[in-house]
């Protein structure tokens, strides 16, 4: 008898030791593109509140998505903050579906795509120059194409820039992606377009008044006419799309259930408002966008499908390549 007390207690602290091993722990590791004053502002409110360690690695978004397809047989990191949706399409693979408890106050909802909980929601359209280009004169993208504007207007290379791989997919969007109207369309358009190496010529050399025109989002048009730049914001009467910025839950991470809280606190209330006042237009109903900036409801928008763009990416970048090789 005295035997088998001795085993089951045995087996008792096994199992307790075991137990406490299975325990997360209060660390965290978060890869990011987003902009320094974001992750400093988010960051140490979340140590804060849940006693937790974070760890941060920053990145470009491609990079970043990258290292998660490469660690996927040894997970280090629980959480991706921020980047586009077109860019993390193409790793839905290594990327867990989680519907955050703020579900029912956010414009973009997770229901319908799990994998990714929006942040932020981007209008793209035009920049303009209000001292080159008169209001009204431009009102949406086929404006773009007439002749006069050859060699004035700036877009990124969609090869390049994730924001211009989403602006190119708008373009197809608009004038028909599947019926070749959108290709006919953006041929007759590249014939204007200085193609710029970094997005942020395109908003940079507007507001300086080198060029009149570019395609942008439209937190880069109102950070410069806030900052007393000749700037104005068009948003294109085809429609254009409200392209998001997300936060997703990585696969197997170390630490999935804090790593969730960390997306529940990024998607709340008081964190969205913080962020708002940066300059950013929030994923939540409940929170205004940034004075100046326009309700999201009277923006015409397309239908915007991240997964169909990641998986016809090779596709729309070589026909693009082509369009650029033969002007």
């Amino acid at each position: 008898m005295k035997r088998i007390l001795i085993m089951l207690l045995i087996l008792g602290c096994t199992v307790m030791v075991m137990a406490e091993g299975e325990r997360e722990s209060n660390e965290l590791t978060i890869y990011t593109p987003a902009p320094p004053e974001q992750v400093n502002l988010v960051v140490p409110l979340f140590e804060k509140k849940y006693g937790a360690v974070v760890y941060v690695v920053e990145g470009g978004t491609g990079e970043l998505f990258n290292r998660i397809k490469a660690e996927a047989a040894n997970v280090q990191a629980d959480v991706m903050f921020t980047g586009g949706i077109d860019s993390g399409g193409s790793f839905r693979d290594y990327l867990a579906d989680y519907v955050s408890i703020e579900e029912g106050k956010l414009f973009d909802p997770a229901k319908t795509h799990p994998w990714y909980n929006a942040v932020y929601l981007h209008p793209m359209g035009i920049i303009y120059n209000t001292n080159l280009v008169k209001e009204g004169e431009v009102k949406g993208w086929m404006d773009l194409t007439d002749p006069k504007w050859e060699g004035k207007v700036l877009m990124p290379d969609p090869r390049k820039s994730g924001s211009a791989f989403g602006e190119l997919f708008i373009h197809l969007n608009a004038f028909g992606r599947d019926n070749g109207k959108g290709w006919e369309y953006f041929k007759n358009l590249y014939k204007n377009l200085i193609v710029t190496t970094s997005s942020s010529h395109t908003y940079k050399f507007v507001a300086s008044g080198e060029f009149p025109l570019g395609m942008t989002h439209e937190r880069n048009a109102y950070k410069y006419r806030d900052g007393g730049s000749p700037v104005g914001f068009i948003y294109p009467e085809e429609g254009t799309a409200v392209r998001p910025d997300g936060i997703y839950l990585i696969k197997n991470g170390p630490n999935p259930e804090l790593a969730k809280k960390f997306i529940d606190f990024v998607l709340s209330k008081e964190v969205m408002e913080l962020l708002r006042d940066t300059g950013y237009r929030v994923n939540r109903v409940d929170v205004t966008p940034p004075a100046g900036y326009p309700p999201i409801e009277v923006i015409k928008q397309n239908d915007y499908d991240p997964v169909w763009a990641a998986e016809n990416r090779a596709m729309m970048l070589n026909k693009y390549t082509e369009i650029a090789e033969s002007n």
